[in-house]
């Protein structure tokens, strides 16, 4: 029961963080990551790529986008 009550909230906070996006992009100039790219859009223009976005792996982001739930581990590293 409690997953589900998680699951629906970061469903409800996903809703209303691309809502508020939409909002502001409509009056003022936005920076969001596309691809493993920072882009800035302004208001009724193209969005402008900025810049690259190093040090993410292609290939683990491939095999995680590909499978609906991951189980992450904590680990104490010293």
């Amino acid at each position: 029961m409690c997953d589900q009550d998680e699951r629906d909230i970061a469903i409800a906070a996903a809703h209303v963080l691309r809502d508020c996006f939409i909002t502001t992009a409509k009056t003022q100039t936005v920076l969001y990551v596309e691809n493993d790219k920072l882009m800035s859009k302004s208001p009724n223009e193209d969005p402008v790529f900025i810049k690259k976005i190093r040090g993410r792996n292609p290939d683990i982001a491939r095999k995680f986008s590909s499978k609906k739930t991951f189980k992450l581990k904590k680990r104490c590293i010293e």
